[in-house]
């Protein structure tokens, strides 16, 4: 899919991240110069990963967003408007499960948070349009990078593409990050 990349080098946070989206706005930055990236490490803090969740879900309630998992085989991906809860639940040895639910049920994504070490807030441009990710990533291999556990991107598909109070909404989740 042309939605799925890597990731960018990582930058400061939240502290440039209005002005530069309001630059970005007013077309005055280049692409190259427009895409950005916050990341933070949630290593080790499931509480925190927990919190960061549960903003997501909260803040991003009701916005369309594309759901993406790649597999060893294959790719997954979903529209869906996102729900305005998270639900964990404790499994044992395996962890904390995040469950993100349509209130239907008939759409369900489960993020087992013991396999998220960072995550990422980036947007760049692509094939001509503006692209908002949260990168859920698990642990790096010894000469790989860290691979991705699942995308939610905002869903600027369709005319318009992606709202400005959509925008706003995920750009807010940059001071949820562990460092903001």
């Amino acid at each position: 899919s042309a939605t799925i990349g890597n990731s960018r080098s990582a930058e400061d946070l939240r502290a440039k991240a209005t002005a530069a989206a309001k630059e970005a706005e007013a077309e005055e930055l280049a692409p190259q110069e427009w895409a950005k990236e916050w990341r933070g490490s949630f290593e080790g803090d499931a509480d925190a990963l927990k919190s960061f969740m549960g903003e997501v879900t909260s803040r991003l309630e009701g916005i369309e967003c594309r759901f993406i998992v790649v597999g060893d085989g294959g790719i997954l991906e979903s529209v869906q408007p996102m729900p305005g809860e998270a639900r964990f639940a404790e499994l044992g040895p395996k962890g904390t499960c995040c469950t993100i639910a349509s209130p239907t049920k008939e759409f369900e994504a489960h993020v087992m948070l013991a396999k998220v070490r960072e995550v990422a807030l980036a947007r760049s441009e692509r094939g001509g349009g503006r692209i908002y990710a949260i990168r859920l990533f698990g642990e790096a291999g010894e000469d790989a990078p860290a691979k991705s556990v699942m995308t939610i991107l905002l869903n600027g598909l369709g005319e318009g593409g992606v709202s400005d109070e959509a925008i706003e909404k995920w750009e807010s989740l940059a001071e949820c990050l562990p460092g903001a």
